[in-house]
């Protein structure tokens, strides 16, 4: 994939370009050509999705990325020269001739993706000038199968003829391939809404919609033929529409919405009369409860296992499965997961071959080879953007069955150079903005948010789609995954996920080693001939002491290792590292400091090293050793927050800590004066490792502290919780596994006036004491393993803005308590509040 190279390329010579940035010297005239190339291949792909025929640059494409791999090798195998020989010894007038010839390489492929692009312009916009072609009604919908669907038809029929006679939107989530459409148009047929409403009309949106397309298809099903004037302008169609809706029931349904700015292009252009009209969008995307009141989002859910094999059989057979057949067929049916568009598209497929069992166990043998040659990877990567095309693939080195922590996530794509910076926003902003994107493409499923919103956990919304998106990666060499037997030849990323042995595999060219096998203890060295590696992921290795020839790794951006021992001074040859990831388990128990020269790393950005400690600069050290790029620290004990070293990490913004009290004394103050520096500092987290006794006063947080997470620390509720409540801007409260001590938790004249989140967490609390006037803008109230409180106060009802109540493993009486103020909300209309109740019980308690 060409883009991610372009992308990744681009940003190293911005870098190098940048003469206030880089540290080393290269001559701008032979790199500024390649450079203004790479920004017309990124604006060219950017553009190409929007255009027809766009499949006709992706051999093209195939052989620029070819060039761009190998134009990166030679600019990188030159840096890395460079450092090594402290700028002495390289060959600079060899490495521009190559640079012109890289440049006189580029050229022609530049000269046709231009007039492409012309060409291509032009046809979009003879297209626009043609007679528009509108999509059929509804009375010629084809009938095929339908299976699984009789009780989700019941469900939306109900929505449809609820007795509001308001207009209402009702909205159906669901994956691509889900059925989505099938299940809109079913109920379209059905004799009560054919009773209900006299107007019953459906119109495809798609991505690349245009309005007046749309108006004219809606018309074309409300009036005559010879009615449907297409010279008229937008707001005339409009006007027509609306009406012609007037004072009549309808029923439209908007099939394949890609985005709301259909919608509020439509929507004036539909009457509410108060007659109970009803709109059905269908959608991938899953933040619609923007735009749609919750109760009226429609998850379209996958079939189960029998359904799957009904829907399998009536594609594959044109009679009854054969018995001899029935055991295979079950396989394939369940390994499609449940999702329509796969079960049809492959039953249609093994319906031609013979029915022997030979020939079908060939099929299952071969299944992802079936898969690539039906239309299922086309609809998973239907109109992706190229910026999107990179990042989707990789999520396909997770294991399929574990939760895909964003944080690690966004922190990969960044080093991986998969991210295009922009100038008021930082990486990690923008990629959460791609990540965002793929969920409401409805590609990528959310686990678990945060109390903003921001996404925490998240994973691949279908098997089919990870395993689609592990072919293309291999395929376009996004990255590879080693198992025994894998060849790794000019493969450009590595994902190790089986107990191999890299020994003797090609690796010259490879840029990240991502370990994601089970742990195990120092069994090998895998960096021998890896000199470019920008990404090394290998905390499941355990290494006796950390490995020497990770230190030549000169260009590392992204390094998370596990070793025991010290980490060496010679760490700051890493002068590229953006992130570092440090675990030493030895180091844990007996704490040690980091070596003086990890503060030479000025490009750090995020700074994890559980088991170690900030070591102190002295005035003898000078004032050049600054963390000035350091967003995130954690890992450290409290010997790191001390002033001294603070004041050089200006832009941190989130702090986690721990603290063990034989270690570091009791009653250590986190004093205003500490943070003074901190300005942009708003996320502190402290767990207690030894906990015996109060660990430390919470006098003198610092006001602009949003998130305070607290564990072990043993307070008392009467002496210092008001403490916190007087944090003007906390929006975040979470107190875990006896963060405070005591049967009692009553809030007098304490006011959380900011807090918008509280999680009471393993806390051995019997009775909570609180007013709506304590709370007055929580929204989420989190209780998970607090055995011994009976129950939450009643009094919350009255908090206007809650809108979830958790409850993990709790009382039966503090379980009753929340589900009567959940009953009491609907009492009052409010449907709003969510109460969740789960236990790992074998009682079912929800």
């Amino acid at each position: 994939m060409a883009y991610a190279v372009v992308i990744s390329l681009k940003q190293t010579l911005e870098l190098l370009l940048d003469s206030t940035r880089s540290k080393l010297q290269i001559s701008s005239s032979k790199l500024q050509p390649i450079y203004e190339d790479l920004c017309y291949l990124k604006s060219f792909f950017d553009k190409i999705n929007s255009l027809e025929d766009s499949n006709s640059v992706e051999e093209l494409e195939r052989d620029i990325k070819d060039v761009l791999q190998n134009t990166r090798d030679l600019i990188e195998s030159h840096l890395s020269d460079l450092i090594h020989a402290a700028g002495v010894g390289s060959s600079t007038s060899g490495f521009s001739q190559k640079l012109v010839e890289v440049k006189v390489e580029l050229s022609p492929f530049i000269d046709t993706l231009k007039a492409k692009e012309n060409k291509l312009t032009g046809n979009q916009q003879l297209h626009t000038d043609v007679d528009v072609d509108v999509p059929v009604s509804v009375s010629s919908i084809i009938d095929h199968e339908i299976v699984g669907l009789e009780d989700e038809v019941e469900m939306l029929r109900q929505r449809l003829l609820d007795p509001d006679s308001g207009l209402k939107v009702i909205c159906i989530v669901g994956m691509a391939g889900i059925g989505k459409t099938t299940l809109a148009k079913e109920v379209c047929k059905d004799t009560y809404i054919e009773d209900k409403f006299e107007l019953r009309l459906v119109v495809t949106i798609g991505e690349d919609y245009q309005l007046k397309e749309l108006l004219l298809a809606i018309l074309s099903q409300v009036l005559k033929a010879s009615e449907v004037k297409k010279e008229e302008t937008v707001h005339e169609l409009g006007n027509r529409l609306k009406a012609s809706l007037s004072r009549r029931t309808y029923l439209v349904v908007l099939d394949d919405l890609w985005d709301m700015g259909a919608w509020n292009q439509l929507h004036p252009y539909f009457p509410d009369e108060g007659n109970g009209s009803r709109i059905v969008f269908t959608t991938r995307m899953t933040n619609v409860d923007r735009v749609v009141h919750r109760k009226y989002i429609f998850q379209k859910r996958l079939l189960s296992d029998q359904e799957s094999w009904e829907l399998f059989c009536k594609t594959a057979f044109s009679d009854k499965c054969p018995s001899e057949l029935e055991e295979i067929g079950k396989t394939i049916a369940r390994n499609m997961g449940g999702l329509p568009l796969a079960l049809v598209e492959i039953g249609k497929h093994v319906s031609k071959c013979p029915t022997t069992v030979d020939c079908w166990m060939e099929a299952v043998l071969n299944m992802n080879s079936l898969i690539r040659k039906t239309t299922i990877p086309k609809v998973v990567n239907a109109e992706l953007p190229h910026h999107l095309k990179a990042c989707l693939f990789y999520l396909g080195l997770f294991h399929p069955n574990h939760d895909i922590p964003t944080s690690q996530l966004i922190k990969l794509w960044v080093a991986e150079g998969f991210i295009d910076p922009e100038a008021d926003q930082n990486l990690e902003q923008i990629a959460e903005e791609y990540l965002e994107e793929l969920v409401s493409r409805g590609l990528v499923m959310v686990h678990e948010r945060s109390y903003t919103g921001r996404i925490k956990t998240c994973g691949m919304i279908h098997k089919l789609v990870r395993d689609i998106c592990v072919t293309q990666s291999q395929q376009q060499k996004i990255f590879h995954i080693v198992n025994k037997g894998s060849t790794t030849t000019n493969q450009r990323r590595l994902s190790i996920q089986s107990d191999v042995l890299l020994g003797g595999m090609a690796v010259s060219r490879v840029r990240s080693l991502v370990f994601m096998c089970a742990e195990h203890q120092d069994p090998f060295l895998v960096f021998e001939g890896v000199r470019w590696l920008r990404v090394l992921h290998a905390l499941p290795i355990r290494f006796r002491e950390f490995p020497r020839e990770v230190l030549k790794l000169v260009r590392l951006r992204y390094l998370a290792i596990t070793f025991e021992g010290e980490l060496p001074s010679s760490i700051s040859r890493l002068l590229n590292l953006e992130v570092l990831i440090i675990f030493s388990r030895q180091a844990i128990c007996s704490p040690v400091f980091l070596p003086l020269e990890i503060w030479k790393l000025e490009k750090l950005r995020h700074l994890h090293c559980m088991g170690f400690d900030l070591p102190v600069p002295s005035t003898e050290h000078g004032d050049d050793l600054y963390f000035t790029n350091l967003l995130t620290l954690s890992g450290v004990s409290f010997r790191t927050c001390c002033d001294i070293v603070l004041a050089r990490i200006p832009k941190l913004t989130k702090l986690g800590i721990r603290f063990d009290p034989a270690l570091h004394g009791v009653e250590i103050s986190c004093s205003a004066a500490l943070f003074s520096d901190l300005h942009q500092f708003d996320s502190f987290k402290c767990a207690v490792t030894n906990p015996s006794r109060v660990a430390f006063s919470l006098e003198g947080f610092p006001s602009g502290l949003k998130k305070l997470t607290l564990g072990r620390c043993g307070f008392l509720w009467d002496e210092h919780s008001t403490i916190i409540s007087q944090l003007p801007n906390l929006q975040v409260l979470k107190l875990r596994w006896n963060a405070f001590c005591g049967p009692k938790w009553e809030l007098q004249d304490d006011e959380y006036r900011c807090l918008k989140f509280l999680v009471l967490e393993e806390l051995d609390i019997k009775e909570l004491i609180a007013e709506p006037n304590n709370f007055p803008v929580l929204q989420q109230l989190l209780i998970r393993r607090c055995y011994y409180l009976q129950q939450i106060p009643l009094d919350m009802i009255d908090i206007l803005t809650l809108k979830v109540i958790e409850v993990d493993d709790c009382s039966i009486s503090l379980i009753q308590s929340a589900r009567r103020i959940q009953e009491e909300q609907v009492e009052r209309r409010n449907d709003d509040l969510q109460v969740r109740i789960r236990s790992s019980s074998l009682i079912d308690l929800a």
